[in-house]
């Protein structure tokens, strides 16, 4: 396993509700901007229920990143879902398997000191799966295929 650090910075948008939508639901579309050995941005779509106010509240999340992995360029989701209940909070963050080239695996712990998000991604990788060849395709005659 190897591990990747830093920092990335957020902006959220909220989505306007609309009449196929539960009001109970809140929907927020939000762009990272990452520094460090994750050096890109990334996009995603957050769902949430409950009030982080009062203290109780679940959402889940999906994200593509785009841009390097300790120098490698790369392309691949996360998906994020947590639970905040009672001054409890339980947050998974991975990579979503199979989602870039290569097998990358790995899950994204995440810690927010003096309001800057800090992530350390603790992930494995093989290389690229090969191109498979091409299946054999049959010699063509004119428009009919022999």
């Amino acid at each position: 396993m190897t591990t990747a650090t830093g920092t990335f910075q957020i902006s959220m948008t909220p989505h306007a509700a609309n009449d196929t939508s539960s009001p109970d639901i809140g929907r927020m579309h939000f762009h990272k901007q990452w520094a460090g050995d994750l050096d890109g941005h990334s996009q995603g779509e957050m769902l949430s229920v409950g009030n982080p106010t009062s203290g109780t509240a679940s959402y889940v999340v999906l994200e593509v990143f785009t841009g390097s992995l300790g120098g490698r360029r790369v392309t691949f989701a996360f998906r994020q879902s947590g639970d905040m209940h009672a001054g409890q909070t339980d947050l998974h963050y991975e990579v979503v398997p199979h989602s870039g080239s290569g097998d990358l695996s790995g899950e994204l712990k995440m810690d927010i000191v003096e309001k800057v998000h800090h992530y350390t991604l603790t992930y494995s990788c093989s290389e690229a799966s090969p191109v498979p060849a091409p299946a054999h395709v049959p010699e063509s005659h004119g428009d009919k295929i022999r």
